[in-house]
């Protein structure tokens, strides 16, 4: 690649001074350091306007639209992901910068799933870098990931991150977790948010494996109005799945709750 270049006066002399004694390597270097000193200075400018929403709508796209022109992901992905922490009030302009965003970062493949996966685990914008997994990766690279954003310490006192376990439960509701992620999602069941709780039992109860049952069959006699929700899911289950319980003798005369009773088979039913 060629670069026509303006010198100074007196970067002319000094490069007239430095050939005459044969320097030709120094000069070189300083001219490929200029150059790498400018592309920098470009690459943060646009990164600044990326992360202002109150940027001019046209310095931000173009912006978005240099760093997507960029060579390296290493330089170009972190930045754009800026991008999907804020939301602007003017929807349509919000969404085609985003698509910008997300179509520049997908054309890198998957070279660009490391700097996606950091992004997530530290965001709490989740949506979008979600979208973005599911063009570069399938199924198993999305579970595992997510899985790996989950914070399974005591977020009870931020509730920012306890939305964000929220959400990501939301996501693997759909995704095929192994017996071993199964028992670890058992975590959230007793989480303090009555929402964390519902939907890690979603989660399990969409995985279709019996062993679940064994997790879930304390909240079929679980009268509190806290558990309402995760009780009706559970009950609904284990009719619907044929599941099994295992202590019967919990429910005086078989009756679990209004109309649903349990065989001696340890099936769940409705009587009519």
């Amino acid at each position: 690649m060629c670069y026509e270049l303006k010198l100074s006066q007196d970067a002319a002399e000094e490069f007239r001074i430095q050939s005459k004694n044969g320097s030709f390597v120094s000069i070189f270097n300083k001219f490929k350091e200029f150059f790498v000193g400018r592309e920098d200075k470009k690459i943060e400018s646009a990164l600044e306007k990326i992360k202002d929403p109150k940027a001019i709508r046209d310095d931000r796209m173009a912006a978005i639209q240099y760093l997507c022109s960029l060579e390296s992901w290493e330089q170009a992905v972190p930045a754009l992901l800026q991008r999907f922490e804020y939301s602007l009030e003017h929807g349509i302009n919000d969404t085609r910068e985003k698509e910008a965003c997300l179509k520049g970062i997908v054309a890198y493949g998957q070279g660009a799933l490391p700097a996606v996966k950091e992004h997530l685990k530290n965001s709490l914008r989740i949506a979008w870098p979600i979208k973005i997994i599911k063009e570069l990766g399938d199924e198993s690279h999305l579970t595992e990931i997510l899985f790996d954003c989950l914070d399974f310490t005591d977020v009870s006192l931020d509730q920012a991150k306890v939305d964000k376990n929220y959400d990501i439960l939301c996501y693997l509701r759909d995704c095929k977790l192994p017996q071993s992620k199964m028992v670890e999602i058992c975590h959230f069941l007793k989480d303090h948010d009555e929402r964390v709780r519902f939907a890690s039992t979603e989660v399990l109860i969409e995985q279709d494996d019996p062993i679940i049952a064994n997790f879930l069959e304390p909240f079929l006699g679980d009268e509190s109005p806290d558990n309402t929700r995760i009780r009706q899911s559970s009950l609904q289950a284990f009719i619907d799945k044929g599941w099994k319980v295992e202590k019967i003798d919990r429910f005086p005369q078989n009756h679990i709750v209004g109309p649903v009773y349990v065989r001696q088979d340890g099936s769940v039913f409705v009587r009519a």
